[in-house]
This record gives C-alpha cells, sequence and structure tokens, in this order.
C-alpha cells in the first residue's frame, strides 16, 4: 500500500496532468508561440494603437482561456474522486510498468546432478552425470510485491543449429542446491520473487564417458528410471539450438540459446543468442 504523502504527490501530478493534458497542451502551445510571434512582430513592425494590441493579446487570452478551462477540468475531476481511485494511481507514469515482472538470463552451469536412486533398492548410479542448467531472476525496475511472477514455468524446445529440424520438446523442471533426492526438490511451476534471486531451469544430462546428452526434466526419472539416459531426447554430440520460453500468469519472455555438446570427456556448454 502506497504511503499518504506518496498518494498525494501521485494525486498532485495526475492534476497537473490534466490540467496540460490533450488536447489542452496543443492549444496552450500554439497560443504560447503566437503571443511570442504577436509582440515579436508588433515591435519589429512598430506597431501601435489596437493594431499593436491584437497581435499579442489575442493569442494570449486564448492561452489564458485554455489554461483555465484546464484547470477547472482538473479540479472537477479531483473532487470527483476520478483522480483519487486506487487503481488509477497505481496506473501513474513509471509506477506499475516499472514493478511488473521481467526475467532475465544470469548464465549457465554445470554442476553435478542430484542422486540417481534406480528401481529395486539397487545402488545409487556411480559417477553421477553433469547437469547442464540455465540460471533465470525476476528483476523489475522496482521490486514490490507487483512484480513477483506467479507459477513460471519453463517450455523448452530443441532444433538442429539452423532451426530447419525440430528434434523434441518438454515442460523444464526448476531445481536448486540441495543434495535431497531429485523428486523431493524438483518442479515445473515456481513463483519468482522480485529480488533478483537466482532460480535453476534444468536443460541436459550428461555422463562424461558419453558422447551423447539428454533433455532432462521431472518426466525423466519415470522415462528413464534406471540411468536417465532417456533415448527419446538424446542429443548426439553437435551443435543445437534452444528455445526457452519462461512464462507466468504474468510473465512471458523468450530466449535462444546455442547448446554446444563436445562429445565425450568434456561437458556442454551454452551460449546465448538473439532470435
Amino acid at each position: 500500500m502506497l504511503e499518504l504523502g506518496t498518494m498525494r504527490e501521485l494525486t498532485f501530478f495526475k492534476w497537473l496532468s490534466r490540467v496540460f493534458g490533450r488536447p489542452l497542451i496543443y492549444l496552450d502551445i500554439l497560443a504560447a508561440v503566437l503571443v511570442l510571434i504577436g509582440w515579436i512582430a508588433g515591435w519589429y513592425l512598430k506597431l501601435s494603437g489596437t493594431a499593436g494590441l491584437l497581435v499579442w493579446t489575442v493569442p494570449l487570452t486564448v492561452l489564458l482561456t485554455s489554461v483555465i478551462v484546464g484547470f477547472c477540468y482538473a479540479t472537477y475531476s479531483l473532487f470527483t474522486g476520478d483522480l483519487s481511485k486506487p487503481e488509477e494511481v497505481g496506473t501513474a507514469p513509471g509506477l506499475v510498468s516499472d514493478a511488473r515482472p521481467r526475467i532475465r538470463f544470469l548464465g549457465w552451469e554445470s554442476t553435478e546432478a542430484p542422486l540417481i536412486l534406480p528401481e529395486r533398492g539397487e545402488p545409487q548410479i556411480k559417477p553421477r552425470p553433469w547437469l547442464t542448467r540455465l540460471t533465470f531472476a525476476n528483476e523489475p525496475d522496482l521490486p514490490t510485491s507487483g512484480g513477483i511472477a506467479y507459477k513460471v514455468a519453463g517450455h523448452i524446445e530443441f532444433y538442429d543449429a539452423s532451426r530447419d529440424s525440430f528434434f523434441f520438446g518438454m515442460v523444464g523442471q526448476w531445481s536448486n542446491d540441495s543434495e535431497e533426492v531429485a523428486d523431493n526438490l524438483s518442479v515445473s511451476q515456481i513463483d519468482m520473487l522480485s529480488d533478483a534471486t537466482p532460480y535453476y531451469l534444468d536443460l541436459v544430462l550428461k555422463y562424461d564417458e558419453d558422447e551423447a546428452c539428454y533433455g532432462v526434466n521431472n518426466d525423466t526419472a519415470v522415462r528413464a528410471p534406471t540411468d536417465w539416459r532417456d533415448e527419446k531426447r538424446r542429443l548426439a554430440q553437435g551443435l543445437y539450438t534452444v528455445k526457452v520460453v519462461v512464462h507466468g500468469a504474468n510473465v512471458a519472455e523468450t530466449f535462444w540459446f546455442g547448446l554446444i555438446n563436445r562429445g565425450g570427456g568434456r561437458r556442454v556448454r551454452i551460449l546465448q543468442i538473439s532470435t
């Protein structure tokens, strides 16, 4: 909630914008220019008497009348409550637009994947694969409660380098740095606070000895429970284009990346590219 002083200040500026609002402001500017031209013309042409007065007093009269009309209209709006409505005060220039969620890409990283626990009580998979993930944050210009991005999901699509061939798409999973079992820490939707907190969107998983990497999300543990190598989301060594749409109840942003799978013994690399 805005403080009383701030509300008064916003109301005053909105009242002032009504005084000099369109189309009156155009008339004010035109009349002011004509006053100046008339005064200069009267002095340069050495006009006297009625002619000397008319060339600048007529546009001056129009200017004063326009300003008076603006004051009366703005004051009427103030007393009828039109300027003091909370929802309209919130739409003052620079307030709501700056407080809207703004998703930014912060970077990427390769980190050890969470523990993979196969079914039937078998020991966990070793060595652990590497998880390549993207980091995003919500950084509106005004970090207020109105800037929170709600129910944010990440939809990921994989293409070849030229974007001519589509391989597969999936709803991404958000994860954190916890050492707990992945099922307890990965979700497909999150609320992103407006304080630049980093959020991690998982992209692919790769074992050091493998040539290929694999798309990974919340379905992976079901689709490939043994080792998370989901053959239907397999990406061989090479260069790929990745489209990531981060969207929620009040936000939607699209990002493009280049994914470089360098083969066995080397980790995946990511490069942000333009659309």
